[in-house]
């Protein structure tokens, strides 16, 4: 229900193969199924289509990406973002001095009625001075894909960052945010060629994920945050345990992950 309108969606039977490859649909109920994938990215793109957005402006969700991130817990990178952002918009010129940035996430911060120290305060410190004093040399207008790889040349800031702010400030579905959570993920499906790894394979893993969403019919930019907020839930023991649906598990090191062509070929 959205308001008074009953709204659905219909999924392929469970048994029937994602393109012809080897991979099932699965049930809606299944954690992990590509049918449940699908089914939840559609219920937050139909109810809250962007309600992963963090600023108002493009500065602002670099500032909060760039805050976030590997080491980071979410809710501690929010709670520094509220801080420093409050900061910028008394007087952005505090921000793009890498002391008095530093200064800022030198300080404890409020998480839930915790004081919590923020991790690599100097360094992060350092990228936020020198990211927002660089935003200038950006062009705001470019394509998405122009965009992610022009902020990839601001300090601290990489392919998973980049995509984090473009996917949150333009709603992309042209970019992936390949994250733990994320990678995750797309493994317990078996996505991935087992040898890739995010630091030297961003683009291939970036494209299988992009894949895998226009098969299952999905929004990349809505199912990657669906996928972030279960995956980081999930107790890791389910998550060793899972076989993908049409998986013999007795022959899982012995198959090869279905091809971007393969998942993109529906039936």
């Amino acid at each position: 229900m959205v308001g008074d309108e009953m709204r659905s969606i219909d999924l392929p039977p469970s048994h029937q193969r994602i393109g012809s490859g080897w991979l099932e649909w699965g049930g809606a109920d299944e954690i992990g199924s590509p049918a449940y994938w699908a089914s939840q990215a559609w219920m937050w793109g139909e109810e809250y289509p962007t309600h992963y957005k963090l600023g108002r402006t493009l500065r602002e969700e670099l500032l909060a990406c760039l805050l976030g991130g590997y080491g980071i817990p979410a809710e501690v990178g929010l709670a520094a973002y509220e801080l420093l952002n409050a900061a910028d918009r008394e007087d952005p010129r505090r921000l793009t001095c890498p002391t008095r940035a530093t200064g800022l996430l030198s300080a404890p911060l409020n998480v839930a009625g915790r004081q919590i120290r923020y991790r690599f305060a100097a360094q992060k410190g350092r990228y936020v001075a020198a990211a927002l004093a660089g935003l200038a040399n950006i062009d705001d207008q470019a394509d998405d894909l122009t965009l992610r790889d022009a902020l990839t040349t601001l300090p601290g800031v990489g392919p998973k960052t980049a995509s984090w702010i473009v996917r949150n400030w333009r709603g992309s579905d042209s970019v992936s945010i390949l994250d733990v959570h994320i990678i995750r993920a797309a493994r317990m499906l078996r996505l991935f060629d087992a040898g890739w790894r995010v630091e030297r394979h961003y683009g291939l893993m970036e494209a299988a994920y992009l894949d895998f969403a226009t098969a299952i019919r999905s929004r990349a930019s809505i199912l990657d945050s669906v996928m972030w907020m279960t995956m980081r839930q999930l107790p890791s023991s389910l998550i060793a345990s899972f076989v993908p649906p049409g998986m013999d598990p007795d022959r899982i090191s012995l198959l090869r992950r279905v091809t971007p062509n393969q998942l993109t070929a529906m039936q």
